[in-house]
């Protein structure tokens, strides 16, 4: 089963299982804040690894036109379905590792990004940061979420239950992730800053950066956490008051870094 067909067979409990979730809708907000600072009304954006459509939507929402997509035949039907009465968004298959050359009559964009990891997927970060460069305006913003490649709740929880494997899964080129409820593992990388940005140097600047999920766990010890309330409010609070120091940003779950097309 390649990674495509994984994500099909989640898209239908992905809502529920991970996008309604306290922490997940938490760290969502943060990222849509940073959205909202970017991209307004008229603007024209596409984003890379939709899932089921949340941020399509809300920045739709906002009158902002989005061209949704995903490699996930699963995925992009569950978004059709919630975005039917959203004209300003446009659905749309694309694989990152095959990237079609643009079109000399495509307008450029606004911007471009990807939440959640969608990155991750790729051997090398290069070829993303060309093809971008080519379709993005002068001025505009590519932002993307991360997973990061030294996240230390991994280490440290997994560590003390046990499972090595999983605690330093992120520490290893080539990395192979399992979601729950699959049996076949997601080839996947984890780049440091310092990779992204120098693949994206020749066209970009970056501008921000900020881990996402510094004392929030990865989604698969929200079910433990969102269970022990108080434990929770102490994490968010946390989270709120350090979890933007852009020098800690590598031990989040995620960061999010934005480049400026130059």
């Amino acid at each position: 089963m390649n990674p495509p067909q994984i994500f099909d067979s989640l898209a239908e409990q992905y809502d529920d299982s991970f996008t309604r979730s306290t922490i997940a809708q938490y760290l969502r907000g943060i990222v849509q804040a940073r959205l909202e600072r970017h991209f307004t009304s008229g603007m024209r954006v596409l984003e890379l690894g939709c899932g089921t459509g949340e941020d399509a939507l809300w920045l739709a929402n906002r009158g902002v036109s989005v061209i949704a997509t995903d490699v996930s035949e699963g995925m992009l039907a569950t978004t059709r379905t919630k975005c039917q009465h959203q004209p300003l968004i446009q659905i749309e298959r694309l694989d990152l590792r095959a990237l079609p050359a643009p079109h000399p009559t495509d307008a450029l964009l606004d911007g471009i990004f990807s939440n959640f990891g969608p990155v991750n997927c790729l051997q090398e970060w290069d070829t993303l940061a060309a093809w971008s460069a080519q379709r993005v305006n002068t001025g505009g913003i590519v932002a993307l979420g991360v997973m990061s490649p030294a996240c230390l709740w991994e280490p440290v929880w997994h560590g003390l239950h046990g499972n090595f494997k999983t605690a330093t899964r992120r520490w290893r080129q080539n990395a192979r992730f399992t979601l729950p409820d699959t049996p076949h593992p997601i080839p996947i990388n984890y780049p440091s800053i310092r990779r992204i940005t120098r693949a994206f140097s020749p066209h970009f600047t970056v501008r921000f950066v900020r881990g996402i999920g510094l004392f929030l766990p990865p989604s698969d010890v929200y079910g433990v956490i969102e269970t022990r309330p108080r434990l929770l409010h102490l994490l968010l609070r946390l989270e709120e008051r350090f979890g933007g120091i852009r020098q800690l940003a590598l031990l989040a779950d995620h960061y999010w870094i934005e480049f400026e097309r130059r």
